[in-house]
């Protein structure tokens, strides 16, 4: 099927890192885009038989023409980084800091694996909030420890293949005992605390190997489904949450199958101060060490950076995943922005999970990385500008997601992901003065009408055309509320760790930090 929207105002995303407003029209041919640009009509009508002097009439035979005039069309954004386990926890915290956040959204021990069933249903809701707001492409690491199987894994590739979103799904893994993840654990948790966290977590070889299994049954059974738009990541955790073999093992799976690879890096101080009790370094020198800072690792948060860290991962053709609103939840920091964009980093933006931000809209984490800069640098040419951060929505999120040549773009030959908004239907753009700046500081997802995948129309007026919505947001709410009744007691219990974190948390925040000046 082909479609020729005319007259529209077309957002390209362009090599050059400008959003490229222009006007013109859009050719798409199946699953992929034909022509951008002025000339998409003549495209339309050569390419089917006919004189390209007929370019003035109507589209040939077989082309469906969309009068375009009034709308804009933008490539599909991409979340580079968020976790479908959170889905069912929005909404249950606040005030908490990174580790005591993850006592309650992860808990180490007594916690209990979701059911298939829900597994699947969690994932469908994160995908239809992620399609609502324009996102086409997301990177879900997953985050079902210590039960991820093949099952659960299974469950999430069919949920994003129904919902009909394009999705790089992760096989998450950890083999570091939380209490062995905290800098100052033994002069600060007691022993029994220390003995129940580590009995918690099953033995690294163990861990490994399962890992290792679950990748290449993921690898041979769910990587291109769907038409090509799925595809699987490995994802250690987080280097402190990992020891060195698992991280290698991981970056050996991912140069096999030439897949991401996909870790959290230096999220917050005691991170950075674990990293440097575990390694003698900070984090980043010792993921240099180990060769992990190739083409395919995509870096999610990276704030607690020395400036030699900067440098290093600005030469490293890595991707650094920028979550502008759960950093800001969780009081993680700020990200250092311009640092890393002038060391030459390639920057991608994610919203993280819906227990840490609360919502999957990628419009709200553009405008946030947006703004959020000010408050770190009084420089205004620091700050990045709107074509900065659509570019890392889209372009940096392709790179991020393993997927550079696919999407991020209107160009020819990339796949038919774009998003379309009516310019006229809400205030947002009214006047119309900068096409990116209205869309990176007005728009709240009200304009988009259409939200298109591979060339399928899956979201039309606020709904999916896939899914029955109701039914499934119905079927979600009861069997969540089942597996929350259980998880608060899971919660309570694990309270009672609570206050030895505190105070390593206390700690870190108390101590000078050499290497980047802390706001107060």
């Amino acid at each position: 099927m082909r479609t020729l929207w005319k007259n529209a105002l077309l957002m390209t995303m362009d090599d050059d890192r400008r959003s490229s407003v222009v006007s013109g029209d859009l050719l798409v041919d199946g699953d992929t885009i034909h022509a951008v640009g002025p000339n998409a009509g003549v495209v339309a009508t050569a390419t089917a038989g006919r004189d390209a002097s007929s370019a003035g009439r109507d589209a040939s035979p077989g082309t469906t023409t969309v009068d375009a005039t009034g709308l804009m069309i933008i490539p599909g954004l991409v979340n580079a980084h968020t976790h479908s386990w959170e889905t069912v926890f929005r909404g249950t915290s606040e005030r908490l800091p990174l580790e005591l956040w993850m006592l309650e959204t992860y808990p180490p021990t007594a916690a209990h694996p979701m059911s298939a069933r829900l597994v699947y249903l969690r994932t469908l809701v994160a995908a239809m909030d992620a399609l609502h707001g324009g996102t086409t492409t997301v990177l879900d690491d997953v985050g079902e420890l210590p039960w991820q199987t093949a099952e659960s894994l299974g469950a999430v590739f069919d949920a994003y293949e129904h919902a009909g979103i394009r999705a790089t799904c992760t096989g998450g893994v950890a083999d570091v005992a939380y209490a062995d993840r905290l800098p100052f654990s033994s002069g600060l948790l007691t022993p029994e605390a220390v003995e129940a966290s580590r009995a918690a977590m099953p033995p690294s070889r163990r861990v490994i190997d399962d890992f290792v299994a679950l990748s290449e049954y993921a690898f041979a059974t769910q990587h291109g489904r769907g038409e090509g738009r799925l595809s699987y990541a490995v994802a250690p955790s987080a280097p402190q949450r990992s020891s060195d073999e698992l991280l290698l093992a991981a970056a050996d799976l991912s140069a096999r199958h030439d897949a991401v690879l996909h870790l959290h890096l230096l999220e917050t101080r005691l991170q950075a101060a674990m990293g440097r009790e575990r390694y003698g370094s900070t984090i980043v020198e010792h993921l240099e060490r180990l060769d992990l800072l190739g083409p395919r690792t995509a870096l999610a948060h990276a704030i607690w950076l020395s400036p030699g860290d900067i440098g290093t991962l600005g030469a490293s053709p890595a991707t650094i995943i920028h979550n502008p609103v759960s950093n800001l939840k969780l009081g993680s920091g700020v990200f250092p922005w311009r640092p890393l964009a002038d060391a030459g980093a390639t920057l991608a933006l994610g919203t993280d999970g819906t227990a840490s931000n609360d919502s999957l809209r990628m419009l709200d984490a553009i405008k946030t990385a947006a703004l959020l800069q000010s408050v770190a640098d009084a420089d205004p040419a620091a700050w990045p500008s709107s074509d900065e951060v659509l570019w890392a929505a889209t372009r940096g999120g392709a790179r991020a997601t393993g997927r550079t040549t696919e999407v991020g773009s209107l160009e020819a030959g990339r796949r038919a992901d774009f998003v379309v908004l009516d310019l006229t239907l809400t205030t947002n753009f009214t006047p119309l003065n900068d096409a990116a700046r209205q869309l990176v500081f007005s728009e709240n997802g009200g304009s988009i009408v259409e939200v298109w995948v591979n060339g399928e129309r899956v979201v039309r007026n606020g709904r999916s055309t896939r899914i029955d919505e109701r039914a499934v947001l119905a079927e979600f709410r009861e069997l969540a509320a089942e597996y929350l009744a259980g998880h608060r007691q899971t919660v309570a219990a694990n309270r009672a760790d609570a206050q030895p974190i505190r105070n390593a948390y206390d700690r870190v925040c108390q101590t000078p930090w050499p290497e980047r000046e802390v706001l107060s």
